[in-house]
């Protein structure tokens, strides 16, 4: 796409929810239709699949933590026109797909008993996409925690993905106040003394009561219209993460800088916030360092000026070359 189609294309800041309800949501409506499946018996997995008109390609997208395929319906618009099926499904233990919580129904709290499920859980989906279109190429896109696990899935099966884009990737979350060692020490203790579902510190229920200035968005039309949709449904008001969650962001952290960067064999597009809190600058660019060290691998860290973590919820003079850079 040239820069004029982007411009066009890309959803402006005044009226953003009455165009989003009164046009993409319509356009949404006619192309999407929303799925379960099962890679293991009883666990269903609930996923987005949106048909794009004239497709060259397929995106699987990757959410981040405490997201929802709601979250991402600006950027599941952007992908269909621009020519690509969308593939979205919702982790384990987020929105409507399986949870792993013992019989509390605490629908706040994240919580996982192995990072490898996420991986296992997006290939599934992955080559259900594969299986059903099996002429076009795959485009894997992943964002934060999502992005971690992409880059794991890539590296696991690199034969079904053309393309890798991370934007804002979980290589590793930023554990501040607690220096990382520490704070992985601390939760695998957890763990073992078996208290693995229980809250970290200074998480705490879903309240509604997060703020703009606050949040990981840069744009408030964007943060106050799915902050909207979050506060009316309970299952999308994931809020907290367990010791078991963040013990095996380590493990995830150990996976990709260990192994994953020697097996990942598609381009890729490392997308970092300049104004990062969630997680780890540093990891993001060891890992791209260790990318380009093999000379088959076209790999690139590109940082964008301005934004947040959530560089998709940017002023649109961020999201116009953001999406310039995804779509061309």
């Amino acid at each position: 796409m040239d820069r004029r189609t982007i411009h066009n294309l890309i959803i402006p800041a005044e009226g953003y929810a009455e165009i989003m309800e009164s046009a993409v949501l319509p356009y949404l409506a006619e192309r999407k239709t929303e799925k379960y499946c099962e890679r293991e018996q009883g666990k269903k997995i609930f996923y987005l699949r949106c048909l794009a008109d004239q497709p060259q390609g397929i995106v699987i997208l990757s959410h981040g933590y405490t997201e929802t395929a709601d979250k991402h319906l600006e950027n599941i618009y952007y992908f269909l026109r621009g020519g690509y099926h969308v593939f979205m499904p919702e982790h384990c233990g987020h929105g409507r797909s399986y949870r792993l919580c013992s019989d509390t129904g605490d629908l706040s709290l994240v919580h996982i008993d192995d990072y490898q499920r996420y991986v296992d859980d997006l290939l599934f989906v992955s080559r259900l996409a594969a299986q059903e279109f099996p002429e076009l190429p795959i485009c894997l896109y992943g964002h934060s925690m999502g992005g971690g696990i992409a880059a794991c899935a890539a590296a696991q099966e690199p034969r079904i993905y053309s393309r890798l884009i991370l934007s804002s990737p979980m290589i590793r979350p930023n554990s501040a106040p607690l220096p990382w060692p520490l704070a992985y020490l601390v939760a695998k203790t957890f763990c073992i003394a078996g208290g693995e579902e229980h809250y970290l510190p200074g998480n705490h229920p879903y309240d509604g009561m997060e703020q703009y200035a606050d949040s990981a968005s840069a744009s408030e039309c964007r943060f106050l219209y799915y902050q909207d949709k979050r506060c009316k449904e309970p299952l999308f008001q994931m809020n907290a993460a367990s010791y078991g969650w963040f013990w095996q962001t380590y493990r995830l952290n150990h996976a990709l800088q260990k192994k994953a960067w020697r097996q990942i064999s598609c381009p890729t597009r490392i997308f970092q916030a300049e104004y990062e809190t969630y997680v780890s600058k540093r990891e993001q660019e060891r890992f791209v360092k260790k990318l380009c060290r093999r000379k088959n691998i076209d790999a690139k860290l590109i940082r964008v000026k301005g934004s947040k973590h959530e560089i998709f919820n940017s002023d649109n003079k961020i999201l116009e070359s953001y999406w310039q850079k995804i779509l061309s």
